[in-house]
């Protein structure tokens, strides 16, 4: 019996470890060199961790699931408690420098938008560590959100409602697939379908050199960061944007430069800056049900029914 007892234990602290550790955080990029960040990169993951646990515990998801071949292609889906049915939907895109970050941290931002009805998803995508370099990831996200497009229905979602957000890596991301959507027309979706984009804490010209260990990993060439800066290839963006930065980060530049360049083409888009707040701080907002962020993604998506 005890024997028993031990084995069910150790399978209860894998599956915990599991879920507040994917992807071995240890070996993340920030968490080896915190001395070359001011944020406390590895508190931010535990905190992230914590949270998405408690969010697992409450409401129903399913997890891992496929929309392409390669093992960081999967989604995680969150739902609101009771029947579902013609759900908006907003699909969550992680940070990370594209060097690092999963899924697994993030369900901690499905909990308000769940509490208020909203279908959340929270994608991982391939990262540079294995080799996958731009436009790998914007093709990734792409593919997320045709999966939802063809699935979302049987889980109570609407697939002509989707929403897309990222923090950092994922803002820039978020931007890249809002700027033109001549895209979703060529994968065989109504460019309608996708309402609006919210990219949080994102630099959205890359042609600069990127942070600490980065080093042009994302777009190796100067023709590759071209490509890959959302801000020069404003050509059919959404008609809804949120543009968020914290004041204690450094992109409010590129944020405010962005939210004009979309509002010249016709976009209404909204420039948020969180007074106060870093770049762990906004995504920690997103997460939180009492955030000006939170509210303001909520006025979009409820302004858009």
């Amino acid at each position: 019996m005890l024997k028993i007892k031990l084995l069910a234990l150790t399978v209860l602290l894998l599956v915990y470890s599991v879920i507040t550790n994917s992807q071995d955080m240890s070996q993340y990029y920030t968490v080896q060199h915190p001395e070359d960040f001011t944020i406390d990169w590895t508190g931010f993951y535990h905190r992230m961790n914590e949270h998405t646990a408690r969010v697992r515990d409450q409401f129903p998801h399913h997890l891992d699931l496929a929309y392409g071949s390669d093992p960081k292609q999967r989604l995680d889906l969150y739902l609101p408690e009771g029947e579902v049915s013609n759900a908006p939907v907003f699909l969550f895109l992680h940070g990370g420098g594209f060097r690092e970050g999963d899924r697994a941290h993030y369900g901690s931002v499905a909990e308000p938008f769940v509490k208020s009805g909203v279908i959340t998803a929270v994608a991982s995508y391939r990262l540079t560590g294995s080799g996958a370099h731009y436009p790998a990831q914007p093709d990734d996200t792409k593919s997320a959100v045709k999966w939802l497009f063809e699935n979302i229905g049987q889980y109570g979602g609407n697939p002509e409602a989707l929403y897309v957000g990222g923090h950092s890596a994922g803002a820039i991301l978020s931007a890249d697939i809002g700027v033109d959507r001549a895209w979703l027309v060529e994968m065989g979706m109504p460019k309608e379908i996708l309402k609006a984009i919210i990219p949080v804490s994102g630099p959205y010209d890359v042609r600069a050199r990127g942070r600490p260990g980065e080093v042009y990993t994302y777009a190796p060439t100067p023709e590759l960061r071209e490509q890959a800066s959302p801000i020069l290839h404003v050509n059919d963006p959404v008609p809804v944007a949120l543009v968020a930065v914290g004041s204690e980060e450094g992109y409010q530049e590129s944020s405010m430069a962005f939210t004009e360049a979309l509002k010249a083409a016709g976009v209404d888009a909204h420039y948020l800056l969180l007074d106060g707040e870093d770049h762990a701080d906004t995504a920690l907002s997103l997460a939180n049900g009492d955030s000006e962020l939170f509210r303001q993604v909520m006025d979009i998506i409820q302004g858009s029914k």
